[in-house]
């Protein structure tokens, strides 16, 4: 897996500055069990095991995972735009092996392999990165009964909640929140190219990955796509990635500064979660 995910992992496991893992203690959590979906079901299953459990308890167990969620996902982010980046290597070199050039400007399609695993490995980022921002937040399944679930409405300490909101709100309006419309569409619907379509290859034997113009409401057709733009994924896919890498480091940086003194390096002889 790449280095991003190993970095953040053992940044949220093994903090520099605590004595246990990043959202590790009852201080960083809402602990009204109530707000969380699936804890009637939770409270079910633990009864059965025969554990004795309270509402702050239940409440923990289901919110002491969420970042660890988000960090997996920025993770699958990470392992779609590697797989990308590989396929345009291979891509580029076939291009050049066999002099491969664009003429009069119009763009020279490549058939390959190669080709196909951009495709798919396109579709997986940006379906991980739409995973990355409902972890982060989302609506409930039963709006009238739960408030909003994830991350950032799980987080207990003001100040904490709200870098984590700035967080949100920056990717929202950067290249994750305007894909968002396009993730929709591949997950439901069909890829915005079929797999086997190929790339281009310009002028001086670059490859691109045509994608459309972006989706600024739901799209339900290939037909309905706009490509005016002449946007290009493999570039589109570089910026999303160094965009959402950017606010998981932030986010850390945010739970990191929000350590509850009890749980600080020097102050864990009374630490409990």
């Amino acid at each position: 897996m790449g280095s991003r995910l190993d970095t953040w992992w053992k940044r949220s496991r093994f903090p520099a500055s605590a004595a246990a893992p990043l959202g590790w203690g009852y201080e960083y959590w809402v602990l009204d069990h109530k707000t969380y979906e699936g804890w009637h079901q939770l409270e079910n299953r633990i009864t059965s095991l025969g554990r004795k459990w309270t509402k702050s308890y239940l409440a923990y167990n289901l919110a002491s995972h969420l970042l660890e969620d988000v960090i997996v996902a920025a993770g699958g982010v990470e392992s779609a735009f590697a797989r990308l980046t590989a396929a345009q290597q291979k891509l580029s070199i076939y291009a050049e092996e066999h002099g491969m050039r664009a003429e009069q400007d119009i763009p020279l399609g490549l058939g390959h392999q190669a080709a196909t695993e951009a495709w798919f490995a396109f579709a997986d980022l940006l379906s991980w990165s739409r995973a990355v921002l409902e972890r982060l937040e989302r609506p409930a399944r039963d709006r009238k009964a739960f408030p909003s679930q994830g991350l950032v409405p799980a987080i207990k300490p003001k100040r904490l909640r709200m870098r984590c909101e700035r967080i949100l709100d920056g990717l929202r309006m950067g290249p994750v929140g305007e894909s968002r419309s396009l993730a929709n569409f591949m997950l439901h619907t069909a890829l915005v190219r079929h797999p086997f379509s190929g790339v281009d290859v310009g002028l001086a034997g670059e490859v691109s990955l045509p994608i459309p113009d972006t989706a600024r409401k739901p799209v339900a057709h290939w037909y309905l796509l706009t490509w005016d733009e002449e946007r290009d994924g493999f570039a589109f896919a570089g910026e999303l990635w160094k965009s959402l890498a950017d606010a998981v480091d932030d986010l850390l940086s945010a739970f990191e500064k929000a350590v509850p003194k009890r749980l600080r390096k020097g102050n864990s002889s009374e630490a409990t979660a």
